[in-house]
């Protein structure tokens, strides 16, 4: 080969082999998105077993509500058992003791029932807690527009009292907590169709206290709907409206 062409070929190869170095160089490594990827993958798997243990939480709740009525239940019948004796023209001194032990220990079994609620209804709002701090660690906090999820500014009537829902959403059921005026709790549900709603809400002391329906406009982020009380109370209304916006 002549020298003339052995200089012009080299004029080619080496601005080449340059170039091609630097982007070597200048590139970022090729396993740092896989990286991130598995670095976040047992945080989702966490977040995702914390889910369904929420949900078994919300049945062992509903489990403990339903002892908690049938003790309460056994207290009544106990109750009127021994009205009913006392009422009578004559009473025995055993019968009298006996209908008084079979109310005592209603009591009791109904006082252990409550706690119970009690304590479910604190482990559900841990759970829901840590949910809710897992979900910011993997981004996965965030509520769209077009979804019941987020914050909202709530109005309850005839009571003229405000709070604040906190809703998740995990397919159709819903999870959240809240607080009205003096009194805070969780909320359970579903949604249909994106837009009904039904939430049971689950005081602090009291537990499962009302029912609110509630249907969610996505162009004005706005839900409006009905409540009802579950139990009576005196001079306290037992329905009413609400509305909530984002």
């Amino acid at each position: 080969m002549n020298r003339p062409l052995a200089v012009l070929l080299l004029s080619f190869l080496v601005p080449a082999c340059l170039a091609e170095r630097l982007s070597a160089q200048d590139a970022p490594p090729a396993s740092a998105p896989a990286a991130a990827s598995a670095a976040s993958a047992p945080a989702q798997t966490e977040l995702q077993l914390e889910r369904k243990l929420l949900a078994l939480d919300l049945v062992s709740y509903r489990e403990a509500r339903s002892r908690e009525q049938a003790s309460r239940t056994r207290v009544e019948e106990a109750t009127q058992r021994l009205d009913q004796a006392l009422a009578g023209s004559s009473l025995a001194l055993g019968t009298l003791e006996t209908l008084f032990d079979d109310l005592s220990a209603a009591r009791a079994s109904a006082q252990v029932a409550a706690a119970r609620v009690d304590w479910q209804v604190q482990h559900l709002q841990d759970r829901m807690r840590r949910i809710s701090f897992m979900e910011g660690e993997v981004g996965g906090a965030r509520p769209r527009s077009d979804s019941v999820a987020g914050r909202w500014k709530v109005q309850i009537q005839p009571q003229n009292v405000a709070g604040v829902f906190d809703l998740r959403l995990d397919g159709t059921v819903i999870s959240g907590t809240y607080e009205v005026g003096t009194s805070k709790g969780s909320l359970r549900g579903t949604v249909v169709d994106s837009r009904n709603l039904r939430l049971e809400r689950i005081d602090a002391q009291g537990g499962f206290d009302s029912v609110f329906l509630g249907t969610f406009d996505p162009a004005a982020q706005t839900i409006t709907g009905s409540w009802t009380a579950n139990e009576l109370a005196n001079g306290q209304p037992t329905r009413g409206t609400w509305s909530a916006l984002r």
